[in-house]
C-alpha cells in the first residue's frame, strides 16, 4: 500500500526532530526523567516511522548491521558490570565519582544509560525487521 504525499512529507520532517528527542532522553537519563529504554525506543520507532512510510524503497540500517549493534551494547553492559565486581562494586555501581548535572563527570549512568539506548533501539529495530519480513512472505 502507498502511503500519501501528506504521510511522507510529515515524515520528513518529523523523522530528525525524533531522533534528536531520543538522543536527548538518553543523554538526559540522569538528571531527569526518562534514560536509556525510553529513548532507545524512541530511536527504534524513527526507523519503524520511515519504514512504514516509505516502504522497503527507503534505504535503512541492514538488519544484521542492527543485531550487531544489539550483540555489541549488550556485551559492554555485561563488560561494565564485570568491571564493577573486578573493583570490588556492586553491579551497576556508580563507581566513577563526579558531579550529578555534568554528563562526563555523573558517574556510570549516563554510560549505562546510552549502552541501554543502544541497546533497546539495535533490539526493536530487529524485531520490527522480523515482523516486516514475516509479513512480506505471507503477502
Amino acid at each position: 500500500m502507498e502511503m500519501s504525499i501528506i504521510v511522507k512529507t510529515a515524515t520528513r520532517f518529523l523523522a530528525a526532530p525524533m531522533l534528536l528527542f531520543g538522543v536527548y532522553i538518553i543523554f538526559t537519563g540522569h538528571i531527569n526523567p526518562g534514560g536509556g529504554f525510553q529513548g532507545g525506543v524512541i530511536l527504534a520507532a524513527v526507523v519503524l516511522l520511515l519504514f512504514i512510510a516509505f516502504g522497503q524503497k527507503y534505504p535503512h540500517i541492514p538488519e544484521n548491521l542492527a543485531s550487531f549493534l544489539e550483540d555489541i551494547s549488550a556485551l559492554s553492559l555485561t563488560l561494565l558490570g564485570v568491571i564493577c565486581l573486578i573493583i570490588g562494586k556492586a553491579v551497576f555501581s556508580n563507581f566513577i565519582l563526579g558531579t550529578q548535572y555534568d554528563f562526563f563527570n555523573a558517574g556510570t549512568i549516563p554510560y549505562i544509560n546510552c549502552i541501554i539506548g543502544l541497546e533497546v533501539g539495535a533490539a526493536f529495530m530487529v524485531l520490527f525487521y522480523t515482523f516486516f519480513t514475516f509479513m512480506r512472505r505471507r503477502s
